[in-house]
């Protein structure tokens, strides 16, 4: 399962230096690569495939070093996590810790999409 990066400390960095870091991490996983399977591909049976699925479609975008598939990556991971997140807000056993997940993810996933635009 993926550990989503935290954020704490990385306040005070500069954004050169934090997509550095951000970089680093992703080389790092890199040897975890599994290619992520489109959102819709598969069915979602239960809830623990929901969440594995934007786990690792997240990985695919922040792991992703072609930057002509950057954008499709993060976009990808986006729409999953947004589709987790209406879902979390719907169950009356609402995950904080997996809505923190969420919150840092859309963070570097926004980090990202700056990356692809330049």
């Amino acid at each position: 399962m993926f550990r989503a990066l935290p954020l704490s400390g990385d306040a005070g960095k500069s954004f050169d230096e934090a997509m550095r870091n951000f970089e680093l991490q992703r080389d790092k996983e890199f040897t975890l690569h599994v290619c992520a399977d489109h959102p819709r591909a598969r069915s979602r049976s239960t809830k623990r495939d929901v969440k594995e699925d934007w786990e690792k479609l997240y990985r695919a975008a922040i792991i992703e070093s072609d930057r002509s598939k950057l954008l499709q990556r993060v976009e990808d991971a986006e729409a999953a996590i947004r589709e987790r997140s209406r879902s979390l807000s719907k169950s009356r056993a609402n995950s904080g810790k997996e809505q923190e997940a969420i919150t840092r993810a859309l963070y570097i996933l926004s980090l990202l999409r700056a990356k692809a635009g330049d």
